[in-house]
């Protein structure tokens, strides 16, 4: 307790240190089987050994010495001896000689540490930085204790046969790790290491070491907890607990760092640390000197290693800025890469001259460690090793960027030869340079050394990876190599990585790359080598803990040459034949980098932007092709003037480097050779006769450099600034008088020819494309406008009816240029309501080009998406034709949509776009275009299937309409790189006033429902804009008080407009229909005037007739009253009628009391009846209807019956004469 609360006190904080209780109980196992081993010896010897053996091995260096003088202080003057395990140090010698290892103490060391603690812990961590030897160790461990005999004296692991299964946890996700249960079957998915460890513990044949080889976090390590404590059982989702059945199996961390890990985490472990210290980069030095044949190449270089790359890897530490940290081991296996690929191409190799290997290891020196720096660092290190002595050549130019990067050992004479000489002449052999250009490489150079390296690494299988700023040439470089590679027997697999981009996209990309071989290996088709570029290799997001699983897949692809199996969980699938080539940008200002142990693959190479003499190599070559010498057609003014746009153009992109500096709101001012490049397209894009003189060449140039860089820049005071320094780069290199010719900026457009005229038929043929200076706007407009007519008629659904304002005419004009050019792809930034996707749809018409755009639904997804991108090849690619594909960032579902977007402008190609038989079906359309264009030819699939990418790169133009509101538009353009790359920008600004004033006069005058005046008209529009202009400055004022942004879009600006129309009509209904009541109103008020008039005139008229009725009256009333009296005796009569009547009803009221009381007396006689009657049933009438002759009782009550029911009986007869009549008996009738 005292030792581990000293070593907490004073030792350094470290992720993998652990002083508690499991560390004890181990401690303590280690003393106790130290007795046992050596009874003689003192317990506090023992004590002091084991608590120093199983903790040393964990501190890092500097805490050594510390823990070291505490264990002094608590075991004074007493000193125990290291344990031995001869059996197994001495095999640990023998697996070190076999395998060509050097016996470095310190690392030997670190391998018995391992053995210790695998004795003592069955979960064991072998931490450290990248290259320093912790596979090695494992493997170097398996073979020893393989070696040894078995004996009951010695542990149960030493001496058995031992294997490994290896696997990265971070390459995968944690169900594919421990299993999933799928929820709608219910099927249970066990994972790779559920199965790596269900079969360890059931082999009997092999001590079985699974290592988990990648990161530490929190959430898969800690579900190995009850796996790593003393339960030994690994516990699964669905509920199966696999338990260690024997002590056969060791789990084996190899980790960078456990900054992730949990102290329980942590205290579950035997952690081993190993430093580089402990074996730095000259053992591996010296095994490779030992090994390289011929032996003498060996002995020379051995001693310059040890001279020369210790101090310039100081030197470089110090002075020097890298920009790629790279492991000096790391940067020593490129080296020696480098020199087994130099030596052989060397005459006699194994009897070069000390100078000359001094040559050739200089030169692989500066390539490798010297590789990662930029120019100015790389004059540091010239000046370095002359200072040292090394044989250096001397400069041929009094030129600042001249130094040893500049020159290259001949392999012939093994002498310093500049890379001039290995620069090859430039031809071109094709007939338009507008339609080639990005297909064009020129070699400079830069580009010639760079492909040097990266050949010479691949012919050793040596990964490479290139670093640089955008636009260095990094991708061109590597696929200019792919394309040197005899494709007979080498292909090449382009992917591009984005902040999108997963293990899994990755492994499938691969897994599609490769077909089955024999057994669980694969490899490429046909029995082929394959490379694969992984462009922008270190984009994929960091997750929270710090890690890039991504690039996790990709070292486990390099490393362990396979992938486990996803479908078949536990078994992995060897890929061989496969190189890995990437690059990426300078680490560091927001950009990621990738990690230490992945590094550590590749030869790393900074690629620094070219120097200009480079660029002037390039851009110059093209521009003596497209304005050549003594041309009919071409004047000399033009020639001479041509000569120089190269060094006007650097010169503005120099200002604007220097000017133009990114910032969070102006993220996108990166500008790199990408723009030259742009600049000059477009000039070649206009053909030789449309540029008579000089002006028009500087007014082309002055076009296409506003297209490049003014048109990306987000206000008005830069692109004043902008336009500013043009016109003075101008006038500095050409005069002040041509400048001032072309100080107004003339626009070039391709759409002003008219369509022509078919001499057989008499149809119309297509307008000829043009590229030429348009004579006015107006003149532009009036064009637009007639195609615009055409448009609406063509198309009744998307119907538009443009403001073509000034600005949105310039907007037209740059994304018509942009559908025009080859590879054109726009980014239009603007908010909503600017006109960007209208603008398209007319531009991609009169491009003759398809429009296209996605539907969003809800259930679109990036499969959906798919789909709608295989016609749109087929069109692009198959029938050559335009394609305009508008994408808005309101039809971002998902952010992977942004993941294929980023691929197709990276590469062409969308990965597992077509599958297998629709890729045979293009293959087979596309060959008949290409025996077109390549007669005699014996094309590939591979050959085949690049033309038809090609075709599709050039025809399909991908236009992007964002809106840079919010941080959304930023993130995205820094998580896919290709949108702004690949992209020319076009920024909308805010409409002019005019623009306003314009757009609202078409609302104004073509609104039939404003009822006033041409002059009231015109000072509502100016209000109209006013007010918008007014509002938006207010916008400005308002983020400035309170910093929150308010957005006025024109969509604000159209509707109001509509809302003003709408309150408008609807105030204008609204007086009228008051006007019409006020009118209403009046004209009753008329009616009523006259009605009453005509009323006074019908009143004196009936005046005189009630007179007489009055009198007629006075005669009626007399006869009322004479008939009112008689009707008062009549009255009188009919009331004693009454009172008569009312003593009647008395009388009969007595009389109805009387029968009731008689009807109750009958009563019970009636209901005895009704009961009788109720107790006679069918059988009683069927016995009657058997009675012939029934008694005279019968017959009388039958009688009664028929009487009651008015039935038929027999009539009376006399029985006697003169007596009383008798009823026969009607029997008879009753039946």
């Amino acid at each position: 307790n005292v030792l581990y609360r000293l070593c907490e006190e004073q030792l350094s904080k470290q992720a993998h240190y652990d002083f508690g209780l499991r560390n004890i109980l181990a401690v303590l196992r280690t003393a106790g089987a130290s007795k046992r081993q050596q009874q003689d010896k003192p317990e506090l010897e023992l004590l002091m050994r084991s608590l120093r053996d199983m903790n040393l091995s964990k501190f890092v260096a500097e805490d050594v010495p510390l823990f070291m003088s505490t264990l002094e202080d608590l075991f004074p003057g007493m000193h125990a001896e290291k344990q031995q395990h001869k059996e197994v140090e001495a095999a640990i010698a023998g697996v070190v000689t076999t395998s060509g290892l050097q016996k470095h103490d310190s690392w030997i060391l670190k391998i018995v540490q391992v053995y210790e603690m695998a004795l003592v812990r069955h979960s064991v961590m072998s931490v450290g930085p990248s290259g320093v030897g912790k596979t090695r160790i494992t493997e170097t461990l398996h073979k020893a204790l393989g070696n040894c005999t078995a004996s009951l004296d010695l542990p149960p692991m030493v001496g058995q046969p031992h294997r490994e299964a290896r696997m990265n946890p971070k390459a995968i996700t944690s169900p594919q790790m421990f299993g999933a249960l799928d929820v709608i079957a219910n099927e249970w998915t066990e994972g790779i290491f559920a199965q790596l460890w269900r079969k360890a513990n059931k082999d009997k044949k092999y001590f079985t070491w699974i290592v988990l080889d990648g990161p530490v976090d929190a959430i898969w390590i800690e579900n190995l907890n009850t796996v790593m404590d003393d339960n030994k059982i690994l516990t699964l989702a669905n509920n199966d607990r696999i338990p260690m059945l024997r002590p056969n199996v060791t789990l084996n961390f190899e980790v960078e760092d456990l900054r992730n890990a949990s102290p329980a985490t942590v205290s579950r472990a035997g952690i081993i640390y190993i430093s580089d210290m402990d074996l730095g980069w000259a053992p591996f030095v010296a095994s490779w000197c030992d090994t390289i044949e011929p032996k003498a190449i060996g002995t020379g270089l051995r001693p310059l290693f040890e001279q020369h790359v210790n101090p310039l890897l100081d030197f470089i530490r110090k002075e020097c800025q890298q920009k790629m940290l790279c492991a000096p081991i790391a940067l020593m296996q490129s080296m020696c890469t480098l020199l087994e690929g130099l030596f052989p191409s060397l005459p006699n190799p194994e009897t070069l001259a000390s100078e000359q290997m001094l040559r050739v290891f200089t030169f692989a020196l500066i390539w490798s460690v010297g590789g990662i720096l930029e120019p100015a660092d790389r004059q540091r290190v010239d000046r370095f090793l002359r200072e040292r002595g090394l044989d250096m050549p001397a400069a041929q130019r009094a030129d600042e960027e001249e130094s040893v990067y500049e020159y290259f050992v001949d392999e012939a004479t093994c002498t310093w030869m500049h890379w001039d000489s290995r620069v090859p002449q430039w031809k071109y052999d094709g007939h338009d340079l507008a339609s080639d250009f990005p297909t064009l490489t020129i070699p400079t150079v830069d580009s010639v050394r760079t492909m040097f390296i990266l050949e010479t690494s691949i012919s050793r299988q040596r990964a490479v990876l290139l670093i640089g700023g955008p636009g260095t040439a990094k991708t061109t470089s590597i696929l200019q190599v792919l394309a040197k590679q005899d494709q007979s027997s080498v292909l090449a697999k382009k992917i591009s990585f984005s902040a999108a981009t997963t293990p899994l996209i990755f492994q499938r990309t691969v897994e599609g790359s490769v077909e089955k071989r024999q057994g669980k290996t694969f490899g490429p088709p046909g029995g082929k080598s394959m490379l694969v570029f992984v462009d922008d290799i270190s984009m994929p997001e960091i997750n929270n803990w710090g890690d890039q699983p991504t690039l996790e897949i990709v070292r486990q692809l390099i490393e362990q040459g396979g992938l486990y199996n996803l479908q078949k969980p536990g078994e992995i699938m060897q890929i061989v034949d496969l190189l890995v080539l990437g690059c990426m940008l300078h680490p560091g200002g927001g950009k990621q980098d990738i990690p230490n142990r992945a590094k550590r693959h590749f030869h790393v190479m900074n690629v620094p932007l070219p120097g200009q003499i480079s660029i002037s190599q390039i851009f110059g070559s093209m521009v003596r092709v497209h304005f050549p010498e003594e041309q009919e057609g071409v004047s000399e003014d033009v020639v001479l003037l041509s000569r120089r746009l190269v060094e006007l153009t650097i010169s503005v992109w120099d200002a604007v480097k220097n000017k133009m500096l990114p910032t969070p709101s102006k993220f996108h001012y990166i500008f790199n050779l990408r723009d030259l490049s742009r600049v000059f397209q477009g000039i070649f894009m206009c053909a030789t006769d449309v540029v008579k003189d000089e002006v028009t060449l500087l007014a082309l140039w002055k076009h296409e450099a506003m297209r490049v860089f003014s048109d990306r820049l987000v206000n008005f005071d830069d692109k004043k600034w902008f336009d500013e320094t043009v016109n003075k780069v101008i006038e500095e290199t050409c005069g002040g008088a041509k400048a001032a010719k072309v100080k107004s900026e003339t626009y070039f457009v391709d759409f002003l020819r008219p369509p022509g005229e078919d001499p057989e038929t008499g149809e119309e043929t297509p307008a000829p494309k043009v590229y030429e200076p348009a004579p006015g706007i107006d003149t532009v407009k009036g064009v637009i406008n007639g195609y615009m007519k055409r448009f609406n008629e063509t198309n009744k659904l998307l119907a538009m009816d443009l403001v073509l304002f000034e600005d949105a005419l310039l907007h037209f004009m740059r994304i018509s240029r942009l559908l025009a050019t080859p590879r054109g792809n726009a980014l239009l930034v603007g908010v909503g309501g600017s006109g960007k996707q209208s603008l398209t749809r007319l531009a991609a018409f009169i491009a003759r080009a398809e429009s296209a755009q996605i539907t969003i639904t809800k259930t679109y997804s990036a499969n959906t998406l798919l789909d709608d991108f295989k016609p749109l090849y087929r069109v692009a690619g198959v029938l050559n034709r335009g394609v305009a594909f508008i994408f808005t960032d309101k039809e971002i579902k998902e952010e992977s949509f942004l993941e294929y977007l980023n691929i197709f402008l990276n590469t062409g190609e969308v990965p597992n776009l077509f599958a297998r038989d629709e890729y045979d079906a293009i293959i087979g359309e596309v060959s008949v275009p290409y025996q077109q264009m390549h007669k005699g030819s014996e094309p590939t699939k591979e050959d085949l299937w690049a033309f038809f990418i090609d075709r599709v790169r050039a025809n399909l133009h991908l236009v992007l309409c964002f809106s840079p509101v919010g941080v959304k538009f930023r993130n995205r353009a820094m998580a896919f790189p290709g949108l702004i790359n690949n992209c020319t920008i076009d920024w909308f600004l805010p409409w002019p006033e005019e623009a306003l004033g314009e757009v609202a006069a078409r609302m104004v005058l073509n609104n039939k429902d404003l009822r006033c005046e041409e002059s009231i008209k015109k000072k509502l529009i100016a209000q109209m804009a006013s007010t918008h202009r007014q509002v938006s400055l207010s916008t400005g004022e308002y983020f400035e008080q309170f910093r929150r942004n308010a957005y006025v879009t024109p969509k604000s600006y159209l509707s109001f407009m509509e809302a003003y129309a709408d309150v408008y009509l609807k105030k204008v209904q609204h007086i009228e229909m008051l006007a019409s009541s006020i009118n209403t109103g009046l004209s009753k008020l008329v009616e009523a005037g006259e009605d009453v008039a005509r009323m006074k005139v019908e009143l004196k008229e009936k005046e005189k007739g009630l007179v007489i009725a009055q009198e007629k009256s006075a005669v009626l009333l007399q006869e009322i009253t004479a008939s009112t009296a008689r009707a008062e005796k009549k009255k009188a009569e009919v009331q004693a009628v009454k009172d008569q009547l009312a003593g009647d009803a008395d009388i009969i009221a007595g009389q109805k009391e009387a029968v009731e009381r008689d009807l109750e007396a009958a009563q019970p006689a009636l209901d005895a009846a009704q009961s009788a009657l109720s107790a006679i049933n069918a059988k009683d009438f069927g016995l009657l209807k058997q009675l012939k002759n029934p008694p005279e009782i019968i017959k009388r009550i039958f009688d009664c019956v028929l009487i009651l029911l008015g039935e038929n009986i027999q009539p009376c007869n006399l029985v006697k004469p003169k007596e009383k009549l008798t009823l026969d008996a009607s029997w008879s009738f009753a039946l």
